[in-house]
């Protein structure tokens, strides 16, 4: 159900792709399948998210990664499609303050799945989310810089003055 959601999707053809992933998410809650209802809230909770529908697309992920947790195979790779999916929403929706936990969780999803099927590229995936928070928590971070005095502005270069005045505004 949940792969012809998907191709369904890819077709734009979105409506049609909703009906399938709801009734894919009905049948994983109604008998257990957590795999299942993972997939679905994972596949309905992108398409709102690119619909611009971000809280109830925040809320479809979580509800994924929950779901992906209880699992019927009992295997912690099995997290990765939803945490991938989460940490793209969180990051588009600012949330930064709950992007690093899922950042090592991630890491450790995709080394667990490494260690049981050999190398998996996520764990390249989840360097490059490593390097997307440092990025923004550098820029969020505010600088300390000294205090300018008339002798500083006297000595230094002008090029620089300008540079510390707009930067101490």
């Amino acid at each position: 159900m949940c792969s012809l959601a998907d191709i369904l999707r890819i077709l734009e053809r979105n409506s049609d792709a909703a009906k399938w992933y709801q009734r894919a998410r009905d049948v994983g809650a109604a008998h257990g399948f957590f795999s299942l209802e993972s997939n679905a809230c994972t596949g309905l909770g992108s398409a709102a998210m690119d619909e611009g529908r971000h809280e109830e697309g925040v809320a479809l992920l979580r509800n994924a990664l929950v779901a992906a947790e209880l699992n019927e195979l009992d295997d912690p790779a099995f997290e990765l499609a939803p945490l991938d999916s989460l940490t793209h929403a969180l990051f588009k929706t600012n949330s930064i303050d709950e992007v690093e936990p899922l950042v090592l969780r991630y890491r450790e999803a995709a080394k667990a799945k490494s260690e049981k099927e050999g190398f998996c590229l996520r764990e390249l995936d989840s360097v490059v989310y490593s390097a997307r928070l440092h990025e923004v928590l550098c820029l969020c971070t505010p600088r300390w810089e000294p205090l300018l005095t008339a002798a500083s502005l006297l000595t230094a270069r002008p090029n620089r003055i300008c540079h510390r005045v707009i930067r101490a505004r």
